[in-house]
């Protein structure tokens, strides 16, 4: 029940820096998908189900400012990107940074073909989209997530220490 508190908590944190200050901070019209990066934690932390919980959670939000014809493809792209890296975990992953960094790259691109393919764009567009618009984001949210997954990993790897001083 705490751990729902936690992720309740950090969805709010995410939400209010992605609405209000990601937009400030914006290198040639690419920013950072904060909930994005909070959608891969939570599914590689928790598996799929809460991966795609969260998932559809971000992309609710993330509906809210798309234009109305449009609605729930946002939704819909954050919940197979959760259930997806959720399939994976973190044990699978093994703590490195590197893997969890190609796992947030390949998502964000699956986020972006699934959320333009579902909003009608023809499917000889998609490439040419992936490449100016959604390569300069992957690159912004690659550099601030692999800061929140090195942070977390120095946390999970002092537990782990703890854990064998404890035997």
């Amino acid at each position: 029940m705490l751990r729902l508190f936690i992720y309740a908590f950090l969805f709010y944190i995410a939400a209010i820096l992605q609405t209000v200050v990601i937009p400030h901070i914006t290198i040639m019209n690419a920013q950072p998908s904060l909930l994005l990066i909070l959608t891969i934690i939570t599914a590689l932390r928790q598996g799929s189900l809460a991966g795609c919980l969260m998932g559809f959670m971000c992309g609710l939000l993330c509906d809210v400012y798309a234009p109305p014809e449009w609605l729930g493809a946002f939704s819909l792209a954050y919940c197979v990107v959760g259930f997806a890296v959720g399939q994976i975990e973190e044990s699978f992953i093994n703590l490195n940074l590197i893997p969890k960094i190609i796992v947030l790259i390949m998502a964000d691109f699956l986020k972006d073909a699934i959320y333009h393919a579902s909003t009608g764009k023809k499917f000889d567009e998609i490439p040419a989209i992936l490449a100016t618009l959604t390569f300069p984001s992957t690159v912004y949210s690659v550099c601030v997530g692999a800061i929140f997954f090195y942070l977390l990993s120095l946390k999970r790897e002092r537990k782990v220490e703890i854990y064998k001083q404890g035997l």
